[in-house]
């Protein structure tokens, strides 16, 4: 389970853009309520084509994994 909080004012009841990388929680908690999503969207592995080879290198497990 994911879980986050957040202001009230940063719960939006409309779709936001997604890319394939996004993932979405499973429970949001605010002051005022607790909200259930619904039916979490998760990646399945890692989309390396969406990084640069700069953002790589920054990750040293990552780019040894990569033999880069």
């Amino acid at each position: 389970m994911i879980a986050t909080t957040v202001h009230d004012l940063q719960v939006l009841d409309e779709d936001l853009p997604e890319q394939a990388h996004d993932f979405r929680v499973d429970l949001i908690v605010t002051t005022e309520r607790i909200i259930w999503p619904g039916t979490p969207k998760r990646p399945v592995g890692l989309d390396v084509s969406s990084l640069s080879s700069e953002q790589i290198a920054t990750i040293p497990v990552l780019a040894q994994r990569l033999g880069r």
